[in-house]
């Protein structure tokens, strides 16, 4: 068994050797990783399950809180104790791998601190192996008639985000801005969806508003003037009737990401 020593092999080497049992792929593609980007890298990851999976546990919906806070990055040791009390009280929860991945992202944001009693140095190596697997598992387990691929593209895409784009390695506001910006796309695709579609149109069906509502973000515009623009592509842009009190909680969301 060969194992690929250079990075800038991985993207060959990922579609012919199987990643999810060498942990030394991992690796590299951890270390790429900067280190105050770890929670959020991590966090994209996880991300990519929400709306496939139907019962997602509250221990991991409060991790994405505490991720998106760095403040609250020293909580994630306590989180790492619920998701593994979770865990270990629900054997049947599938897919398991991604409660696992949970807990190492719980790790890796904790160790991010550089707080006393970190998590092992090695933890965030397996992000990638959990994340197929869960991802693999979901794809195993879909009806015949709506297999999707989907799910494995959009993982293998966030894990490799600093792979396929060295510069974010060297500049962090040009990384954390990358990650806001997939954000801002999950939300509006998953949680605003104002014509209802996210669940049999494509899924770039509103990917050409992520651009304008980014740089609303970025230019610190409030959660009001960002729900009134949400509000404005409603009902101008795509004739629904809009509803303003929604697009406050949608603003607030973007408000909110880290």
């Amino acid at each position: 068994m060969q194992i690929c020593k250079c990075a800038d092999d991985l993207d060959a080497f990922m579609e012919t050797f199987d990643i999810i049992n060498n942990i030394e792929i991992g690796r590299q593609i951890f270390e790429k990783v900067p280190n105050d980007i770890r929670p959020g890298w991590s966090g994209l990851i996880l991300s990519r399950f929400d709306s496939y999976l139907e019962n997602i546990p509250t221990q991991v919906k409060d991790l994405y809180f505490i991720i998106d806070n760095p403040d609250k990055w020293k909580e994630a040791h306590n989180q790492f104790s619920k998701i593994r009390r979770f865990n270990l009280d629900n054997k049947d929860y599938q897919p398991e791998s991604y409660l696992l991945l949970a807990e190492m992202v719980t790790k890796v944001t904790y160790n991010t601190t550089n707080l006393p009693a970190p998590f092992d140095a090695d933890n965030g190596w397996y992000i990638p192996s959990l994340a197929l697997k869960a991802a693999q598992y979901i794809i195993d387990h879909q009806a015949e008639d709506e297999k999707d691929d989907y799910i494995m593209d959009e993982v293998k895409s966030a894990i490799l985000i600093f792979h396929r784009n060295e510069k974010f390695r060297y500049n962090l506001t040009t990384a954390k801005d990358f990650i806001i910006y997939k954000k801002i796309d999950d939300i509006l695709w998953f949680d605003w969806d104002p014509i209802g579609v996210n669940e049999f149109a494509p899924r770039d069906e509103y990917q050409s508003y992520v651009p304008e509502v980014f740089r609303l973000r970025k230019s610190n515009a409030n959660k009001e003037e960002i729900a009134k623009r949400l509000l404005e592509l409603e009902t101008k842009t795509m004739g629904v009737s809009g509803n303003f009190e929604r697009c406050l909680i949608i603003a607030d969301k973007i408000i909110h990401i880290m």
